[in-house]
């Protein structure tokens, strides 16, 4: 059974999750038995509606940094191009890791990828299917915010100290976050 199917209570139209429906025997709001007929019952499950998925945008990660709170964010993606997106955490509400962060009132989130709007306050969680590499991270702090340390800093290093850039110039990554180079 999806978890997003429904049950429609036949005398007022209510409709409820399946799962909040097994457990109930009465509709609340008409207090009719919500399996008289036999379209209800699991075995047809003809009345069982399957709800379309809210929105276009979902949720990968919430990403919070307690030495530089500017980098925290949520990381969201695009349902129809893929497209990522960080947004800062004043954007939002409410936010429940691993389940949905909901959106201030008066933000509108537009896709950058495909330019088509998010109308939901809601966005869920949902883990981003990826056939690439995972990205780094930073050893001291976990932090998936580095910059790459360019060849050309590398020379320049080398010709201003000498032999005392190799420390410096083993390097491929440093943290944004702590200041980590690794």
């Amino acid at each position: 059974m999806c978890n997003m199917a429904k049950i429609v209570c036949e005398n007022c139209g209510t409709s409820y999750k399946y799962e909040i429906a097994k457990s109930m025997e009465i509709c609340p709001v008409c207090r009719k038995n919500l399996w008289d007929n036999e379209e209800n019952d699991d075995a047809g499950n003809s009345s069982i509606q399957e709800e379309p998925e809210d929105g276009l945008m979902y949720f990968d990660q919430i990403m919070i940094f307690e030495k530089k709170p500017e980098n925290s964010g949520v990381l969201t993606y695009c349902n129809e191009c893929k497209q990522m997106d960080s947004l800062d955490l004043d954007l939002f509400d409410k936010i429940v890791d691993k389940e949905y962060v909901i959106l201030k009132e008066d933000i509108t989130l537009t896709c950058r990828g495909c330019g088509k709007e998010h109308k939901p306050r809601k966005i869920l969680y949902k883990s981003k299917d990826s056939y690439a590499p995972p990205l780094p991270r930073c050893p001291a702090c976990n932090s998936m915010i580095l910059k790459k340390i360019s060849t050309g800093s590398k020379v320049l290093a080398a010709a201003t100290v000498g032999v005392f850039a190799l420390p410096y110039n083993s390097k491929t990554f440093e943290c944004k976050n702590c200041g980590y180079r690794f």
